[in-house]
């Protein structure tokens, strides 16, 4: 395996003479295996080695005991540990993100926070193959088949090349010690999925499928790095006072026009633009006019053949309680609850992980997840569409309707009436 990391490191210039490496080690058996394969490579190669762990108070005892453990191993090793712990579910609770984005966003900015060189993260070419198939299961442009790449800004993956099989076996023949999530042994989260249900059937038919899925991504990675240098050339050519000229954006191929777009975007606001977006945008562009509302609430308009993106309208939500029943219009209970079924306090925000509702007469309790799937909401929208919940959960939400157990009736005394108006930024 540690050829493989060797390669791994060499072909992609992860490591220059004097380089500070901090590995992100988590006490699984990836990070511990690449903490002593780069351990042994220091020897020969002139660099620096330290490492970083993130308690993120996920999984009780078990976040501890990794937690232990990775002080323990590190101080045999006599490596500089970096070590904080952060509740992530509280910091979701407070962003209204999912525990895994925030988790992710957390992790990374601690990183960053502690380390003065490159950091070093234990994917593997495992992980690079999940991530395609995950990504494929969603829809993806031709980037998201690319899996994961072996270098990006101060991040290197010197595992890349390697296997979770090459892993276990290195750790085997050294007698290397590690810890198992155990949230990684369920089906719970859809990566866990892959890993133990598709993979298996694809490695059935094919036994090096990991193998071949690293060609396949090699191969669209230079792809898109084609398509990616023809776009920034066209973005150029396409941009006037700021603003993309529709007539020169639809005379390139759609393969072109949509990076452009993609491009424009995320040069403004440094975020990502996802491919759904990107195609809506397109489809606007070919109609002549229109305007969508993007990521971080920005308005992107479509007048008189040019693209431009500005401020947008947000979605102001409150409400009112009326202490005495009057005749309502059917046509607006869709925002009226019923008081006193609601149990303890109100709070408007966005959805949250595990989110759900039995929306009135439907029958049927869903996660908001599946249900704004099922319901085709955008979803660069989907975090930031309100919500309404109590102490029981989710009561409300914009433009879908209310839970069954909050609908008014004919016994209905006291009514919550729910106000939304369109505020200028």
């Amino acid at each position: 395996m540690l050829k493989k990391v060797l390669a791994a490191i060499e072909k992609n210039n992860m490591l220059e003479t004097g380089a500070t490496v901090t590995v992100a080690l988590s006490g699984g058996a990836d990070s511990v295996a690449l903490l002593y394969c780069l351990l042994e490579l220091k020897k020969e190669r002139s660099f620096n080695l330290n490492a970083a762990h993130l308690n993120h108070m996920l999984r009780g005892e078990e976040s501890f005991r990794d937690e232990n453990f990775v002080k323990e191993l590190c101080g045999k090793l006599n490596i500089q540990l970096f070590c904080e712990s952060i509740d992530v579910a509280a910091e979701a609770q407070k962003s209204g993100e999912s525990i895994e984005l925030a988790a992710r966003k957390i992790r990374y900015d601690f990183l960053n926070r502690v380390s003065t060189g490159v950091i070093a993260t234990a994917h593997t070419a495992s992980d690079s193959f999940e991530t395609m198939l995950f990504n494929l299961s969603r829809g993806t442009a031709i980037n998201g088949l690319c899996g994961i790449p072996p270098k990006r800004d101060n991040l290197i993956r010197p595992l890349i090349y390697c296997t979770r099989a090459d892993v276990e076996q290195y750790c085997a023949q050294n007698g290397i010690a590690y810890v198992t999530d155990s949230t990684n042994l369920t089906d719970d989260y859809t990566r866990n999925k892959i890993r133990h249900k598709v993979i298996p059937v694809l490695k059935g038919i094919n036994p090096s499928a990991e193998k071949a899925a690293m060609r396949t991504a090699a191969s669209l990675s230079e792809d898109a790095d084609f398509l990616n240098s023809v776009a920034s050339d066209a973005l150029s050519d396409c941009v006037r006072d700021e603003k993309i000229d529709i007539k020169m954006l639809l005379s390139y191929h759609p393969a072109i026009a949509k990076r452009v777009v993609k491009a424009f975007y995320e040069a403004r606001f440094s975020a990502t633009l996802d491919s759904a977006a990107v195609n809506r945008v397109y489809d606007i562009c070919k109609e002549g006019s229109g305007s969508i509302i993007l990521p971080l609430k920005v308005k992107l308009t479509i007048k008189d053949g040019f693209l431009s993106l500005g401020e947008s309208n947000f979605t102001k939500v409150k409400y009112e309680i009326t202490y005495k029943k009057e005749k309502i219009n059917n046509l607006l209970t869709n925002n009226c609850l019923d008081y006193d079924k609601i149990v303890g306090s109100m709070v408007v925000r966005t959805r949250q992980e595990g989110d759900k509702i039995r929306l009135a007469n439907r029958g049927v309790t869903k996660t908001l997840k599946k249900l704004f799937c099922e319901l085709k909401i955008p979803e660069y929208m989907r975090n930031n569409l309100p919500v309404i919940a109590d102490d029981n959960g989710v009561i409300w939400i914009y433009g879908v309707g209310i839970s069954e157990r909050v609908k008014i009736d004919s016994a209905t005394e006291n009514i919550v009436s729910i106000l939304v108006k369109e505020i200028k930024e």
